[in-house]
């Protein structure tokens, strides 16, 4: 679930048909190929195999799914773990074929082979093509009918493969990539959506899945206005968790002793990128936070004062932009800022660049570096992304939100509402109807039950969502007393250690660690 531009800001997905197997006797035929750049890690071995477009059509067209194949370091593996980053839309060779991008532990590294199956759609798989004519978007399109807009341009590109963009159809791909490479029984890595995509593989085939680590889940019933929903106040209570991080470590950063003067910093650098201020809803005051004259009110003139801030700054917000023209999304720190937060391992980065200690990349920057096929392909994940949660699209929009969807995208550019507003008015799949249902997850024919890790203020996946998954899977639920999206290979020893032992023995008595943020 990434940051994505504002008139196609998006996250996760879901869906269901009739499923196919490839015959008993004809395992798929793989094709080894050179892996793509991404790929890092000079073990990797990289493949695909042809599949149906749709396996409820098995003797229609067909497409190409790649994948990543990463032996275990020892030689000796204790099992195959297949892993999904989530997204939808992640890139699975970055998830195990890049030994920069996570820090797994040496317990999965050295007795798991791992296989990261690239989703249909993304390149590496047959991927959609589209992006030039559906960022041509006009004004019109994008206030009434951004999801049909899409996928009319991304069918012209390639006729009926849009509706075979689905978690259902992504699942028997992962049962094609394990009979292709003849293992019994696969394990199950999943981050994000991943941890619903391996909920329903493990679902359907509970006879070749061992193990199952679910990494901060989501709740499938939301998919996909009400994820997009949950994130709004999952995002304000993760900035005022950092901000008050910062707040604890003065003598470090030097950005103040309470979380609103940590705001208040962070915005007047913001002001100095764009000419106006972020209007996302500040943290509490304090009485230390009280202007002269009113500290004598106390803990009530801290209240008043925090009830009053919103529309201090909602205000300032369009004061300033009146007079400079300038708006909050174009500021750099601010994109920064909603990126990192859920990972806290950037969050000491991220408090550096706000008291100029580091740069603060430019977008320009951040692209100059890159090819523009890399560009390209990173647009087109974009669109395959939305693509999936228009088509599962079950949660109900509230157009009752479609007033604050236009005023945060096409006025005071809040990227903090902006993306949550656009699905949970229904604009962001206006027009392109839900064409899968979703596929039913149940643990109960598991002879392992699952691990779910969840964190107590994930912005992305906000905690109390994952019971609906850990309750239809069976899962134990190991809490993360913080914050953070992603926990597993993400620097948590804590949670590795536990992960680990799972994979080894099928079960952990762990049950609550501490978030790298405490």
């Amino acid at each position: 679930m990434r940051l994505m531009p504002r008139s196609l800001a998006a996250v996760a997905t879901l869906s269901l048909l009739p499923l196919t197997v490839p015959p008993a006797d004809a395992a798929p035929a793989i094709t080894w190929e050179t892996c793509p750049a991404q790929v890092t890690d000079p073990s990797a071995q990289c493949g695909r195999i042809d599949v149906p477009m749709y396996h409820s059509d098995p003797t229609g067209e067909t497409i190409s799914v790649g994948f990543v194949s990463v032996p275990a370091a020892s030689g000796t593996a204790h099992g195959t773990l297949f892993g999904n980053p989530g997204g939808p839309g992640g890139d699975a060779y970055s998830y195990f074929g890049d030994n920069q991008n996570f820090a797994w532990p040496a317990g999965i590294v050295d007795e798991w082979d791992r296989v990261a199956v690239q989703p249909r759609g993304l390149p590496g798989s047959t991927g959609v093509n589209c992006a030039e004519a559906a960022f041509s978007m006009g004004l019109a399109d994008t206030l009434t009918r951004q999801g049909g807009f899409i996928r009319e341009a991304c069918e012209q590109a390639h006729p009926g493969y849009t509706g075979s963009l689905t978690t259902d159809n992504t699942v028997d791909d992962w049962e094609w990539v394990r009979q292709a490479l003849d293992r019994e029984t696969i394990s199950i890595m999943g981050l994000s959506y991943g941890t619903y995509l391996g909920s329903a593989y493990a679902t359907r085939y509970p006879q070749h899945t061992d193990r199952v680590v679910l990494d901060s889940a989501m709740d499938p019933g939301l998919a996909w206005n009400g994820i997009m929903g949950s994130q709004q106040a999952g995002y304000e209570h993760t900035l005022h968790e950092f901000l008050t991080w910062v707040a604890d470590r003065h003598d470090t950063y030097g950005l103040g002793e309470t979380p609103l003067a940590v705001y208040q910093a962070w915005s007047a650098r913001i002001v100095a990128e764009t000419g106006t201020n972020p209007t996302v809803v500040p943290p509490p005051a304090r009485v230390g936070d009280l202007p002269p004259g009113l500290g004598s009110s106390g803990e009530p003139g801290a209240q008043a004062y925090t009830a009053i801030n919103p529309f201090v700054v909602s205000s300032q917000g369009l004061s300033s932009q009146a007079v400079t023209g300038g708006n909050q999304a174009n500021s750099p720190l601010l994109a920064m800022t909603r990126m990192g937060l859920p990972f806290t391992s950037q969050w000491d980065g991220l408090a550096h660049m706000i008291n100029g200690t580091a740069p603060v990349p430019s977008p320009e920057e951040m692209t100059e570096a890159m090819p523009e096929q890399t560009l390209l392909d990173t647009a087109n994940s974009q669109l395959m992304q939305r693509l999936i949660m228009c088509n599962e699209n079950a949660y109900p929009a509230n157009p009752a939100d479609y007033p604050t969807f236009a005023w945060t995208n096409f006025v005071t550019g809040d990227i903090f509402t902006a993306p949550n507003a656009m699905f949970t008015s229904g604009a962001a799949c206006a027009g392109a109807e839900p064409i899968a249902s979703l596929p039913p997850v149940n643990g109960d024919g598991l002879e392992t039950r699952p691990l779910l890790i969840q964190a107590t203020t994930d912005p992305q996946t906000p905690y109390g969502t994952h019971r609906v998954l850990a309750d239809a899977m069976g899962a134990h639920v190991l809490t993360v007393d913080g914050a953070g999206h992603g926990h597993v290979g993400l620097g948590n020893k804590a949670v590795d250690d536990a992960v680990v032992e799972y994979l080894r023995t099928g079960t952990t008595s762990v049950t609550e660690v501490p978030g790298l943020n405490r």
